[in-house]
């Protein structure tokens, strides 16, 4: 990332299987009220995002029904006429066997069925992550697969200058093992941790490359063991920027792993400052700066380095094995409140960790009673380095997102299946507060949060809809489109998050309750995203390759 060139598409997990649909009936064809327009059977490559599509003639309303977690079905209804289905696979099969689910089309008493057969293709990598010393070395990545053509496989990478290229073993036979030999990891001189993603990827039918599954290489930083001696600075407060209009929406910049020295020849002011600049980079926010007030206060750590074995202000330990972050978060708020007369229950703290991996988190709280609150806590490293898009991109997903605007993701996990009962009934409380309503458990267009958005000309390029998958879910939840800020970050966000991002600043800054759509409509025609194609990542971002973690829920009884 950054300045490195993409020599394949990373960390996507991405299914990459064939599939199959057959197709029968019931009740007398004669009288059918439902006419497929290809009959027998009907090949769909499989892999997760890619689509293929059901032609056919209704004489009645009909409907749709698909039971199976692994499979998007989009509409689900429609009136009388011809329509087109779409369907999408929405996770990969590692089940190393097929699986199949049934669609059922429905017009009054008639009915078609369609199996939809994916095929148990798989590549996998032995682990998620493999972890090297600072003196470097030479690593091996194992991986099984059943893929039997050893040229439809292959291993992307990134060049960076610290890791050279192994090349992958392919014996030929069904099932096999393979390797990615010779990784030569050179010495990490650095104080910061170092990642390398690496993709095994899979050549479909039409010659396109698909990432499989993706193992992450961690090389551990060479610490010199300083050891800060002046904390003078601390828990200074500076004001990077005074709101120019309304009472202000209060935003707190800190910074864990920033040692007295980083502090001393200005790193620390650097980062505060190059973090309050990329807050404000995607609309609506861009374009209503002027209500923010944003302050950063030092935070002196004894080192300069974050992790379990070292000694930081706000103890910040990013996860190796997901992008989740631990922190102290009374320590956290302690700080937040070193701002001259703040209100801690309506502020946003952004905490920065001197890191360069590649992860990222967002702790929201409820109060002693259980009801939300808008203090939000939104960590996130320096990923790659202080002027990477991947770190503009992340930070802007956590703070903005789901500190600011309370969003919820639009992305589902690869294998995560549907949504359990609890977590659908959690969301629907959530939304009673006006959290999360970019996400919704019904696939009803005229039901969902943003259903106002869908028939609106106003929107119509931003093909807003129902697309299956979001809350970290692949099924049972349900999302306005099929990319965004929140979903990849490849995308700015959509127009159901803008109008939520604009009505959270107007509550904050001025006191005003939600705007109308029509109100919002007059504002966002002024001021449209950059470069906004939702459908897919080719507006010139880059992609992130670990999606962050999703928000943590808190209770804090101080509220």
């Amino acid at each position: 990332m950054g300045s490195n060139t993409v020599r394949g598409r990373i960390g996507l997990l991405c299914l990459l299987a064939g599939a199959m649909l057959t197709v029968a009936c019931t009740n007398d064809d004669t009288a059918s009220a439902i006419v497929l327009s290809s009959g027998g059977t009907v090949e769909l490559q499989a892999a997760a995002g890619q689509r293929q599509t059901i032609d056919f003639q209704a004489t009645a309303s009909w409907t749709v029904s698909c039971p199976a977690g692994w499979l998007s079905v989009s509409p689900k209804s429609g009136e009388a006429g011809s329509h087109t289905v779409t369907l999408s696979t929405t996770s990969i099969n590692r089940t190393k066997a097929n699986r199949s689910a049934q669609l059922t089309l429905t017009a009054g008493s008639y009915h078609k069925y369609v199996t939809v057969v994916q095929r148990g293709d798989y590549a996998i990598f032995d682990s998620t992550t493999y972890h090297i010393g600072p003196e470097g070395g030479v690593l091996t990545l194992g991986f099984v697969t059943n893929v039997e053509n050893k040229d439809r496989l292959n291993v992307a990478y990134m060049n960076q200058d610290w890791i050279g290229w192994g090349n992958a073993s392919r014996p030929t036979r069904t099932e096999w093992r393979g390797e990615v030999q010779g990784l030569v990891v050179q010495p990490n001189t650095s104080e910061s941790v170092r990642t390398a993603p690496y993709a095994l990827m899979l050549q479909d039918g039409a010659g396109k490359w698909m990432a499989m599954d993706t193992a992450w290489v961690y090389q551990y930083a060479n610490y010199d063991g300083y050891q800060s001696a002046d904390y003078t600075a601390d828990g200074t407060v500076t004001v990077l920027q005074q709101a120019s209009k309304g009472q202000g929406v209060t935003v707190i910049l800190m910074g864990d792993g920033f040692a007295d020295r980083d502090i001393a020849n200005g790193t620390y002011a650097e980062v505060m400052n190059q973090t309050m600049e990329n807050l404000f980079t995607e609309e609506p926010v861009r374009s209503l700066r002027e209500y923010f007030t944003v302050y950063a206060v030092t935070a002196v750590s004894a080192n300069s380095r974050v992790g379990s074995n070292y000694n930081t202000v706000f103890s910040c330990v990013p996860s190796v094995e997901s992008t989740d972050i631990d922190c102290d978060e009374d320590v956290v708020s302690r700080y937040v409140e070193k701002v001259p007369g703040v209100n801690l229950t309506q502020a946003l703290a952004v905490v920065i960790l001197n890191s360069h991996v590649h992860n990222g988190v967002t702790y929201l709280y409820n109060n002693a009673q259980g009801k939300p609150v808008q203090y939000a806590v939104a960590l996130c490293p320096i990923i790659d380095h202080l002027e990477s898009e991947a770190f503009r991109q992340v930070l802007t997903h956590e703070a903005i997102g789901h500190g600011l605007a309370k969003l919820g993701d639009e992305y589902g996990h690869a294998d995560s299946g549907a949504a359990p009962d609890e977590t659908r009934q959690e969301l629907q409380e959530l939304h009673n507060y006006g959290w999360m309503q970019n996400v919704d458990v019904t696939a009803d267009s005229a039901a969902v949060c943003w259903s106002r958005f869908i028939a609106d000309s106003r929107f119509q390029p931003e093909a807003i809809g129902v697309y299956e998958g979001g809350y970290t879910y692949t099924s049972g939840i349900y999302r306005p489109t099929v990319e965004s800020m929140m979903n990849s970050n490849e995308s700015p966000f959509n127009a159901p998050s803008r109008k939520l991002i604009y009505d959270k600043i107007m509550l904050l800054g001025e006191g005003r309750e939600a705007s109308t759509l029509d109100e919002f409509a007059a504002f966002d025609a002024g001021h449209k995203p950059q470069q906004w194609d939702y459908s897919a990542a080719t507006r010139g971002r880059q992609q992130v390759s670990r999606r962050p973690a999703p928000p943590v829920l808190r209770r804090l009884t101080r509220f």
